[in-house]
């Protein structure tokens, strides 16, 4: 059965809004912390900001989900909600003193893909439609050799390692968006196969 925009739209909302409390609620409980030590042991004080950031981008995300009505929209915000929530995670398990947790505990490419039908199109068609949506991604024609995909994908993700961006991890969506194009274009090319062979 396929899902609807407005279905994904309340999941999202409710999601979003789960991770609202619970930067509020590590934002008290920093604050709480600092006040019970001193301000710079640990860095509590700051932490409390950082949530509170956090908490700011979140309800950011619940008005830009509001206002979005197509599945792709909705699904660049669920990115960003998952790059959030993976800052949120890493803070959270070093102010509790605590194993860091799994990060995205709502599959959120799973969701999406549920309700994916390709509404009669010909599968080869939508082969076609993922060839140019990937080859866009990369920035290249969809006349591209292999070799020249593989080399393109490698200098974009390079370019946008945090490694070489002095630990700078705002590109990660987009590095994501690069690797599943790069997946899809390694299936598409059979490449995956003949090393199985």
């Amino acid at each position: 059965m396929e899902r609807t925009p407005e279905e994904i739209r309340r999941e999202l909302v409710g999601h979003i809004e789960r991770m609202v409390c619970r930067c509020q609620d590590s934002s008290c409980f920093s604050l709480e912390r600092s006040l019970e030590m001193d301000w710079a042991v640990g860095g509590f004080g700051e932490m409390e900001e950082r949530f509170a950031e956090l908490d700011r981008l979140f309800s950011g995300l619940l008005e830009e989900v509001l206002r979005e009505s197509s599945r792709s929209g909705l699904g660049k915000i669920a990115r960003k909600a998952e790059f959030l929530e993976d800052r949120f995670e890493e803070m959270d398990s070093h102010l509790r003193n605590r194993p860091r947790r799994k990060r995205a505990a709502f599959p959120w490419e799973k969701f999406f893909r549920m309700g994916t039908g390709d509404g009669g199109q010909n599968p080869e068609v939508r082969r076609e439609e993922r060839l140019k949506a990937a080859c866009r991604t990369l920035g290249l024609p969809e006349s591209s050799l292999w070799e020249e995909i593989r080399k393109k994908a490698r200098v974009l993700l390079k370019e946008l390692h945090p490694d070489m961006r002095s630990g700078d991890r705002s590109q990660e969506a987009r590095m994501r968006e690069i690797l599943d194009a790069y997946a899809f274009l390694k299936e598409y090319f059979g490449m995956g196969r003949e090393r199985e062979k």
